[in-house]
């Protein structure tokens, strides 16, 4: 069966690449099984990523001394990309102590080794740096990865990837695409702090095109992660009363970013997962449409998942979109309710933010699965994979094949505005017929690009 290809509004390109390469700890299901893992590696710095303490049998965050027999600095990742374990080895070689004051918009907790948001910046800054040959390298990896899912288009936040100058990246892409080895179609999603930002735009950046890569709108990470429970809220998270989770920038330091975007002709999409941090994004937007006199169907709430119907009907008003992860479900519906009790009932509330606002489908890759089948599965059945036992999720939230496609296809492409062209694929299933346990199974047999074909499964 043919249906046109996916394109996929929100993931990390690079990442994706990057993750074949690293220690993935996204199968751990106990601190034992990431210490086995981590047995010896020969880096310097020994870095993993991927795990999920809500998976591991001992139901808790690991800390510092879980890996204090381990003589080498260790960096441990949370899958959401917002929260990191480290050992007292690396806390030493990053010459940290219990008088090291935090990042704002960050947290450092030396007694367990635990960083969240900006605070990953002091890890990342130390880690060893990749070449321009690995970032190739990545890309090509993930450009591969992604035509077999029958993925070619997709906007991509690469600057924040590694701590490396954003014309490095640029390069990298550029390269990659000459020597013909990018056939899918990547909208950078800019993610530069302020000064850098001026940078970028002052040189001419800003929506420049080359073939098949384009620089698009601002990214900026508004709060954390509901796993990691930094994403920032308006009432605490259940049985946590003191924590709010946290924002990353202040109202002025946002409005300064989306400002200063909003001149330049840029548009803005906003991580922000918790309903503080998207309440304070869509203030922001709407104040810096109303200044400077543009009101962009672009700008964006990128997660959008604790958001009441009164947040929508905000975004509504103001014209702002929404780039929303049904596969986010997978992981995230045995914790929704136990992270913020009855809060529940008005979260991923994403078929009422369809029926309102444009909704565009992502899987944000590596974090979750890039498989479009997957995505698609959770939003049509509203059921996690993972925990396919536990029921359906708000299930009146749930989409029809059809809408599921348009979210993946059409409402995309005012998030990415490149080249229309007619990409798609053949599958082994007849979707629009099939058992909705089936989605997930589907594969791609076929991939074209422009009527070429980029993509043939062998087996």
């Amino acid at each position: 069966m043919k249906i046109p290809a996916f394109i996929d509004s929100h993931l990390h390109f690079i990442g994706i690449g990057y993750y074949q390469e690293i220690i993935n700890l996204k199968n751990a299901k106990s601190i034992k099984d990431i210490k086995e893992a981590l047995i010896d590696n020969q880096a310097p710095v020994i870095f993993a990523r991927g795990f999920n303490q809500e998976n591991l049998i001992e139901k808790r965050m690991p800390n510092k001394s879980d890996f204090s027999d381990i003589e080498k600095p260790v960096v441990l990742v949370r899958v959401c990309g917002h929260v990191a374990v480290v050992n007292q080895a690396m806390l030493d070689y990053l010459k940290i102590d219990e008088f090291t004051k935090s990042v704002p918009g960050g947290n450092i907790d030396y007694n367990s080794g635990i960083f969240s948001e900006k605070a990953l910046s002091l890890i990342f800054e130390a880690l060893p740096k990749p070449t321009l040959e690995d970032l190739k390298r990545y890309i090509i990896t993930a450009n591969k990865i992604l035509l077999e899912n029958g993925i070619t288009k997709v906007a991509s936040d690469d600057f924040s990837t590694f701590d490396l100058p954003y014309e490095m990246v640029i390069k990298a892409f550029n390269e990659a695409d000459q020597e013909g080895l990018l056939q899918v179609e990547v909208v950078e999603q800019v993610n530069l702090p302020y000064d850098r930002l001026q940078d970028f735009i002052k040189k001419g950046y800003a929506n420049k095109k080359y073939h098949n890569f384009k620089m698009g709108p601002l990214k900026i990470l508004g709060d954390g992660s509901l796993g990691g429970k930094t994403a920032a809220l308006i009432s605490p998270y259940e049985n946590d009363l003191n924590n709010y989770g946290i924002l990353t920038y202040s109202d002025e330091e946002l409005f300064d970013l989306v400002a200063l975007a909003s001149q330049n002709d840029m548009d803005s999409v906003i991580h922000a997962i918790g309903d503080r941090a998207a309440l304070q994004a869509i203030n922001i937007i709407s104040k810096a449409q109303r200044l400077f006199l543009r009101k962009s169907p672009h700008n964006a709430i990128i997660h959008a998942q604790i958001l009441n119907k009164k947040l929508i009907q905000k975004m509504a008003e103001n014209h702002i979109g929404a780039i929303v992860q049904p596969i986010f479900l997978n992981s995230d519906i045995p914790i929704i309710e136990e992270r913020i009790g009855e809060r529940y009932l008005e979260s991923y509330l994403f078929k009422t933010m369809y029926n309102s606002i444009n909704v565009g489908f992502s899987t944000d890759a590596p974090v979750d699965s890039v498989n479009p089948f997957y995505n698609l599965y959770s939003a049509i059945s509203r059921k996690s994979i993972k925990f396919n036992d536990l029921p359906a999720f708000l299930s009146e939230e749930a989409f029809t094949i059809k809408e599921a496609l348009l979210a993946y296809n059409e409402n995309n492409f005012p998030y990415l505005y490149i080249n229309e062209n007619l990409d798609y694929i053949e599958i082994d299933k007849d979707i629009y017929n099939c058992e909705i346990e089936d989605i997930k199974q589907i594969k791609v047999l076929k991939t074209y690009k422009a009527a070429n074909l980029v993509f043939e499964r062998k087996n």
